[in-house]
């Protein structure tokens, strides 16, 4: 008879460090990161047990945005709350909810951070900011990368016991109305509209929305904008000036979200105040359906809620029709 002998002693395997260790253990890469989460108090967080995924800037990254470690050190409270407070919103701008691989991030979608604001100013609850992540190729890209204020992630994947970290090469700056629509390539047609020339005083009345002022952009996709410029398409004709009111009939003062996605939760029909006044649109009730003044088929919110700080777009699938 003859024996063999295995070893069958299981191997020893070496526990993972929490995001927090990991930056910790490559200050020539995240020590500005690394002072940032311990002056604003996230340190702990990140270091706790939980799901996060950490898009996490270098130090090459915060230089270029003008933050370093000796800016951040010179912050004491209670003199600069203010500046503590932003920079602890800045970077719950780069966490999101549960540890995601890259291969699991969204191919072009939208997802909500942990910085919450209050939009409008005076409203009783804070609303998350959203970021938009696309791949193009190879890449993934937030918020349409450093050139919207956003990033590109150039390591994928480090995982942590709490989560994943990816590293990015930009500080991702939490995203106003405009950059939202500049990030998303479905928007890119109502993007080449507004950023004409003729259509300055519609891309200053955006850029010009406030927390305490914000608007709600409802945003005709690609799609609506092929339609309305086909042959015989409502937009083949009209003047400079008919293009700014109809552009006008898209935004509402305010920052009107639904409810759900597939509802405003109205009682009855609402009667949407439009930039292009007297022109409004109507919210049909208990739907995300919008029937304008002129047209003969409603349109529908295709994309829900997309928070920047001054306001949310709502992406529609029709360009609207007011009396001109």
């Amino acid at each position: 008879m003859t024996f063999s002998c295995t070893n069958d002693e299981p191997k020893e395997v070496t526990p993972l460090k929490s995001i927090v260790d990991i930056a910790k253990a490559d200050p020539a890469n995240f020590s500005i990161l690394i002072d940032a989460l311990k002056k604003t108090g996230l340190e702990a967080t990140l270091a706790n047990s939980g799901s996060y995924t950490v898009f996490a800037p270098t130090n090459a990254a915060f230089t270029a945005a003008g933050v370093t470690s000796a800016s951040i050190n010179a912050l004491t409270a209670p003199a600069d709350a203010t500046a503590i407070s932003n920079l602890r919103l800045l970077l719950q701008n780069h966490v999101i909810t549960l540890g995601t691989r890259a291969d699991d991030l969204l191919a072009a979608g939208y997802t909500r951070t942990f910085a919450a604001v209050r939009v409008p100013a005076s409203a009783s609850s804070n609303v998350n900011i959203n970021i938009f992540v696309n791949k193009v190729g190879d890449d993934v890209l937030i918020n349409g990368g450093v050139a919207n204020g956003g990033a590109k992630v150039t390591t994928a994947n480090i995982e942590a016991s709490n989560g994943i970290l990816h590293v990015v090469d930009g500080v991702i700056f939490l995203p106003t109305i405009v950059n939202h629509i500049k990030a998303n390539p479905s928007l890119s047609s109502l993007l080449s509209v507004v950023t004409s020339a003729p259509q300055a005083s519609v891309l200053t009345t955006l850029n010009g929305a406030t927390a305490a002022a914000p608007l709600t952009v409802y945003a005709p996709e690609n799609a609506a904008f092929t339609a309305a410029t086909a042959t015989n398409g409502y937009l083949v004709g009209k003047s400079d000036a008919q293009v700014t009111s109809i552009l006008r009939y898209h935004l509402e003062n305010g920052n009107r979200a639904p409810s759900s996605t597939s509802s405003y939760s109205t009682s009855a029909d609402v009667a949407v105040t439009t930039l292009f006044t007297p022109n409004r649109f109507t919210i049909l009730q208990g739907t995300v359906k919008i029937k304008d003044v002129v047209g003969t088929t409603n349109g529908t919110v295709k994309t829900f809620n997309i928070q920047g700080t001054n306001g949310v777009v709502q992406v529609i699938d029709k360009v609207l029709q007011p009396f001109l």
